[in-house]
């Protein structure tokens, strides 16, 4: 079997470290590697056979006893070439699967799901396809860094259905969002808004406006945020994305959750920052990719209210971090009562009352983690006090160590005094 250029990559993508069979029924070199057999036989005994390991990119040509037990490598395509085509769902649930484990390589739930790869997507396919998929138990635990914060962590299976969702109807909803909406969006970011926000500053005498919403996440009303991403999708909506949507919209994540922190780490933190304590039919789980999609979908709205109601040219979000930028001290003092009675009116929500920041552009101000002045942008308290602690309290393992130093480095130079 001869491989062309970049052949060898794509089998890479498919094969599992399945190990291989001797012919009493036993297994060796499970997770090790993988052994398949070719249609070549070497002798009336044996046939040749090519082994993969998972540590290196190697494929190997071997012959074997044909009483032992290997893998038969599937010859049909999945593109249709001559054969019944694989389903589409099964394709996209593939590449959803490749985008979830980016960030998750070698936990142990992305390392279960991935020793099972085929049959895992095979059944999500069934699931998806019937109707009949449901979702598993969340992992809730306390976060106390950056800031103390509760976390509802899907199991690594629905992650992989969120971005199958995702996948499917972000670029739909992408079109619709203003463009200075920063948060889960391609190309955009903190670092985008921040530089973008500067920009806004062009004469000191200019005024800034920061708005924040009170219990933002934990106070979304699903109803509400049902009605706006079926609205948004309209004739794009399909069967499928309809059923998951409202899947997962509605999904109660604390009824089965396994809880990881114990119930005294919930003590200071404030009920608006936990589902434990939301009303009825609210809330969405902080974690969650589709959570941060759906929060942008949800405020999608407002933003559309301040740029055309209230004509902020300069305005832009990063979640419920808002912050306008006006000549006109009264003109901005008018607006936080509409985008008030908005909140109030249409989506349900509280302007929190002790983070309206109402100043001149000249004294500088805090947004996503830095100091923005007219002409500087310097690192926020916490991006210099985290730095600080990277060096005075190094870790113990001097290469970890020098990555740490070296990511800090890398982000200072975006700063300048």
């Amino acid at each position: 079997m001869n491989l062309l250029p970049g052949q060898k990559k794509r089998l890479l993508v498919a094969a599992l470290p399945g190990g291989n069979g001797n012919s009493d029924g036993s297994f060796n070199n499970v997770g090790n590697n993988g052994n398949w057999w070719s249609s070549t036989e070497n002798n009336a005994n044996n046939a040749y056979n090519r082994n993969m390991n998972y540590n290196n990119e190697n494929v190997n040509r071997n012959n074997n006893n044909k009483s032992n037990l290997q893998s038969v490598r599937c010859l049909q395509h999945c593109d249709g070439g001559g054969g019944k085509p694989a389903s589409s769902i099964l394709l996209e649930l593939h590449k959803a699967y490749m985008d979830a484990r980016r960030h998750k390589r070698n936990t142990i739930n992305q390392l279960k799901f991935e020793r099972r790869l085929e049959a895992e997507l095979l059944s999500l396919e069934r699931e998806l396809s019937s109707r009949t998929y449901e979702i598993k138990p969340s992992v809730c635990f306390i976060n106390e860094l950056p800031v103390k914060r509760e976390i509802i962590a899907a199991d690594f299976r629905d992650r992989v259905v969120h971005h199958f969702l995702y996948n499917r109807i972000y670029h739909i909803f992408d079109k619709l969002f203003i463009y200075d909406s920063y948060s889960c969006r391609v190309g955009k970011g903190t670092l985008f808004g921040v530089k973008r926000v500067q920009k806004f500053l062009k004469s000191p005498a200019l005024w800034v406006l920061r708005l924040d919403i009170k219990g933002f996440f934990m106070s979304i009303n699903r109803e509400i945020l049902f009605n706006l991403v079926v609205k948004g999708l309209d004739k794009n909506l399909q069967d499928l994305d309809l059923y998951l949507i409202r899947k997962i919209v509605f999904n109660e994540p604390l009824k089965n959750a396994v809880f990881k922190s114990p119930p005294s780490a919930w003590a200071d933190l404030p009920k608006d920052k936990s589902l434990k304590f939301s009303a009825h039919n609210c809330g969405l789980p902080i974690g969650n990719l589709t959570s941060q999609m759906f929060a942008n979908v949800y405020l999608n709205p407002l933003d559309h209210f301040i740029k055309r109601n209230l004509k902020m040219k300069c305005y832009g979000r990063y979640v419920d971090d808002m912050v306008l930028i006006h000549g006109s001290k009264q003109i901005l003092l008018k607006a936080i009562s509409q985008i008030r009675e908005f909140l109030s009116k249409d989506l349900k929500l509280t302007l929190h009352p002790r983070k309206i920041r109402l100043q001149q552009a000249a004294k500088g101000f805090d947004f996503l983690g830095t100091h923005i002045l007219p002409f500087h942008l310097l690192p926020g308290k916490r991006i210099a006090g985290n730095f600080r602690e990277c060096i005075f309290s190094p870790l113990p393992n001097p290469e970890k160590q020098a990555q740490r130093v070296q990511s800090y480095l890398g982000l200072l130079t975006h700063f300048r005094g």
